[in-house]
């Protein structure tokens, strides 16, 4: 028989070792460039300086791994790409809220970019942008607060993405979802803040992904199309709208782990006692359910490595 608690231990050790190395993500952010720190600068932080173009000090940094040029919105992205292009360890490009509308062709000289941040730019043509960085060795790309509502097919083409971030949306369109089952190593994905009421169907196109976050939405219910996300280890689902415990948990064949809390769950359904089911840790926490159901659900699903019905909203 397989030990849940050690599996589960594995998947988050799996989950750090996912990172690239310490020094790109890990290593002291610098503000400012001195020429007596120039050799230990790795990841820069430009963000809000007003800048129209990149300072002459970047050209001697030797190790750039990680650059930050947020509300930088008089920027040059052009200049500032083929002046990057020199730093062939740049790994994480970050372009939060810059108005940014397109992206020059130029941003194809960093060979090296896995990965890249576009929050809050809602004016965004993300099929033109997609379009220029599809030759690119994206991993992770954020994608948060730019008022999408769909996404543009040729998303597919960024075969090499692993994460993908897309809260703060409302992308509630079908073919959406489709395009998305298309990636072949997506991994996570974070649809949480999109005011959705339901879930496509088509949400069970996404078969290759192992973490989900639906949380802070306003589902009630959840597809049964579900079941046909044969990878799913994580799912968080919490400040939606669920008055009873999904069933279609027990159907899904690798899911350990569902943060559940902080919705109006009153009811465990029968399911969960006749049913075999992989699922190992729940967290039920700030939940009206009602002193029966707690007990009743603390005898079926004894022995899971993580469960909790904490309730401090309903004393």
């Amino acid at each position: 028989m397989i030990n849940k608690k050690l599996v589960y231990g594995v998947l988050l050790l799996l989950g750090l070792n996912s990172c690239s190395t310490y020094t790109t993500f890990y290593s002291k952010m610098y503000k400012d460039i001195d020429i007596a720190t120039q050799s230990e600068i790795h990841r820069l932080d430009l963000s809000d300086q007003n800048l129209k173009k990149l300072p002459s000090s970047l050209a001697g940094l030797k190790d750039l791994r990680m650059i930050n040029l947020s509300k930088n919105t008089r920027l040059d992205l052009d200049s500032t790409f083929r002046e990057l292009a020199s730093h062939r360890n740049l790994e994480v490009l970050i372009l939060d809220s810059l108005d940014i509308k397109e992206i020059p062709v130029s941003i194809k000289f960093l060979s090296n970019l896995k990965q890249i941040s576009l929050v809050h730019n809602p004016k965004l043509h993300l099929k033109q942008v997609i379009a220029q960085i599809s030759e690119l060795p994206i991993e992770f790309l954020n994608l948060k607060s730019n008022n999408l509502s769909r996404l543009p097919e040729n998303i597919t083409q960024l075969t090499g993405l692993k994460d993908l971030n897309l809260s703060y949306n409302h992308l509630n369109d079908h073919d959406s979802y489709v395009y998305l089952g298309k990636l072949p190593y997506l991994y996570s994905l974070w649809i949480d803040h999109n005011k959705l009421k339901e879930l496509p169907n088509t949400i069970g196109k996404l078969i290759q992904i192992r973490f989900l976050y639906i949380d802070h939405n306003e589902l009630e219910i959840l597809p049964d199309q579900l079941t046909n996300m044969k990878k799913l280890w994580v799912l968080h689902a919490g400040y939606n709208k669920f008055e009873t415990l999904p069933e279609v948990f027990t159907t899904m064949k690798v899911l350990l782990l569902v943060h559940i809390n902080n919705n109006q769950i009153k009811m465990i359904p029968k399911a969960y006692e006749t049913k075999k089911y992989p699922l190992a840790g729940l967290l039920l926490d700030n939940n009206p359910l009602p002193a029966k159901e707690i007990r009743k659900a603390k005898k079926i699903f004894n022995g899971f490595f993580l469960l909790s019905f904490e309730q401090m909203q309903y004393n």
